[in-house]
């Protein structure tokens, strides 16, 4: 990949963004409820996935309602519920700040009525586990300051430019996602396939608020199928191999901020044969 600096990082406590990355990730499900009732089911369940939409500066969802396709995303700096209509406009947004679940779910019921006609549709939820807080039990959105949302916005943004530069250096064409189970932004990139094409073995390159074991944001390079532990290679830099639960190269935001200023911080994927 070429290089990219995560400059300004330093001067940022992880333990700060806690609040913000797990009530963003409780916010993003509206976009993942919104694809598992309306989207086309896909294998990889990426119907429920989302991208990141530099423009939008927006998690988005996948499109539907056929010839004139609209999506649910997310804003982090201001906390928005948005429905974008097939160019990308604005039908709402509903801010989160000071409102349940169940009114965004009722918000995002009325505005896809609004946009389809009929009647308000039950939105299906999600059963995946997700990460104790006050909002599974009827709390309110708006309890992380808004300068740790802004913060999120840049680091998804700089996680999926730098994502993007590594497939254009290997030249591999695959999508970017953002998954609600887990909220990482990843690409999967083939190592090895069979003779029908399918992938045998694959890299999976991404950047996570917290979770998977770290209580801050990361960096992450994870291989598939899990290698043996004693043939990984040596990492170069100051990332570390993580073993427990599952296999890969981290980069913590702690190790990001010791990072000597003016040194560009080179995402790259070890080697797996």
């Amino acid at each position: 990949m070429t290089e990219r600096p995560w400059s300004g990082w330093d001067s940022i406590s992880p333990e700060s963004l806690t609040e913000a990355a797990q009530e963003l990730h409780w916010a993003v499900q509206f976009v993942a409820a919104a694809g598992q009732t309306f989207a086309a089911p896909r294998d990889d369940d990426s119907h429920r996935a989302m991208t990141w939409d530099p423009k939008q500066r927006a998690f988005v969802g996948s499109p539907f309602a056929g010839a004139y396709p609209f999506r649910v995303a997310v804003r982090p700096d201001d906390l928005a519920l948005l429905i974008l209509d097939r160019v990308g406009g604005t039908l709402g947004p509903l801010l989160l700040e000071g409102h349940t679940r169940e009114n965004g779910f009722d918000w995002l019921g009325l505005g896809v009525a609004t946009y389809l006609g009929g009647a308000p549709p039950t939105l299906e939820r999600p059963e995946w586990d997700m990460p104790d807080h006050s909002l599974k039990e009827g709390g309110r959105f708006g309890s992380a300051p808004m300068e740790a949302r802004e913060a999120f916005t840049r680091l998804y943004g700089t996680a999926e430019l730098a994502i993007q530069r590594l497939l254009q250096r290997r030249d591999v064409e695959v999508d970017i996602r953002c998954w609600p189970h887990h909220f990482d932004l990843a690409a999967l990139l083939p190592v090895a396939t069979d003779s029908a094409g399918q992938a045998t073995k694959t890299v999976g390159v991404g950047f996570a608020p917290r979770g998977g074991g770290y209580d801050q944001w990361y960096l992450y390079v994870s291989p598939w199928p899990q290698p043996d532990v004693a043939s990984l290679p040596a990492l170069t830099g100051p990332g570390c191999w993580h073993l427990e639960g599952w296999t890969g190269a981290v980069l913590t935001a702690d190790a990001v901020a010791a990072i000597p200023p003016r040194t560009g911080l080179i995402m790259s994927t070890p080697s797996w044969t």
